[in-house]
């Protein structure tokens, strides 16, 4: 079997398969793109790629959905407490007495307004924004 143009073509560096890819482009009905939006994809990485596509997207968010989902089933106050850590970027070994004393008040906050939503109102709000948004589109 004789040697193909993509056997070439993969072992190019990436301005040159770009600009590669420009030019069989232009051979089709003289469509002309620049090489640097070629040049710009080819340097992306293939998750952020992936992401672009909600399908894709959507299979890349099961296994995170999934994991947090069992922590928060498992045990919610230490799923809240760890999100909190999370969130505000402490270090779990060097927690100080104010900060465990934040946690379990932030907790005991938490219960006793009947265990609202962790996320705030804000981005809830958002959130439907943007389904009401989508739906305006369809």
């Amino acid at each position: 079997m004789g040697r193909k143009y993509y056997d070439d073509f993969v072992k190019e560096p990436v301005d040159k398969m770009a600009n590669s890819i420009s030019n069989m482009t232009y051979c089709y009905e003289r469509t002309r793109v620049p090489k640097e939006h070629y040049k710009k994809i080819l340097q992306k990485e293939i998750v952020e790629i992936m992401s672009e596509d909600t399908n894709i997207e959507m299979n890349l968010l099961r296994p995170y959905l999934d994991m947090i989902s069992g922590m928060k089933k498992e045990n919610e106050k230490f799923f809240f407490k760890a999100l909190l850590i999370s969130e505000m970027k402490l270090n779990m070994n060097r927690l100080s007495a104010a900060d465990i004393n934040g946690l379990d008040f932030a907790w005991m906050s938490h219960t006793l307004n009947g265990k609202k939503s962790l996320l705030s109102e804000d981005i809830i709000s958002n959130f439907k924004k943007g389904d009401i948004q989508k739906s305006d589109e369809d």
